[in-house]
């Protein structure tokens, strides 16, 4: 029996276990996908637990790192750079070479920034805003160690 009269006598059989490997692929990127937007999947990682440690004790303690760190314009460019960003820290956590202290890219904080304006709009609508080269908001100018403290037991600064 070759592989047309296999398909053809399963037919069936072949369209449903089809479907429920479809199911379990798109549940299992679903669950990996909401596991690894945690704080604590990113605290797993030695080099981010300074991080995760500022982040737990920050007035954002409740929001999720992917919040302020990927773009939401878009949900192909959120997962483009959800994907970087994610095979960057497995790179640099790999070869054991991030720095003791970790310092955001201006990709990153552009990133921050946006973010900051998408969740603080109704805030904003009242602030005068220092504004950067390009007529942008820089929201991390003033306001760099809101989620990320500069030492763990000070937890940033609240104001909100």
């Amino acid at each position: 029996m070759n592989l047309k009269q296999l398909l053809e006598r399963h037919t069936l059989r072949c369209i449903g276990g089809g479907f429920v490997l479809a199911l379990i692929v798109v549940a299992g990127g679903m669950l990996m996908d909401k596991a690894s937007a945690s704080p604590a999947f990113c605290g797993m990682c030695h080099a981010m637990q300074h991080e995760s440690a500022t982040h737990a004790v920050s007035s954002h303690q409740k929001i999720a790192c992917v919040e302020c760190h990927l773009p939401h314009d878009n949900v192909v460019v959120y997962y483009f750079e959800k994907g970087k960003t994610g095979m960057h820290d497995t790179l640099h956590q790999v070869l054991d070479d991030y720095p003791v202290h970790i310092k955001i890219s201006d990709h990153g904080r552009d990133i921050v920034n946006d973010n900051c304006l998408r969740c603080h709009t109704a805030t904003m609508s009242a602030v005068c805003v220092d504004k950067g080269k390009d007529g942008s908001a820089t929201c991390t100018k003033c306001h760099s160690s809101i989620a990320h403290g500069s030492n763990p037991l000070e937890g940033g600064i609240r104001v909100e």
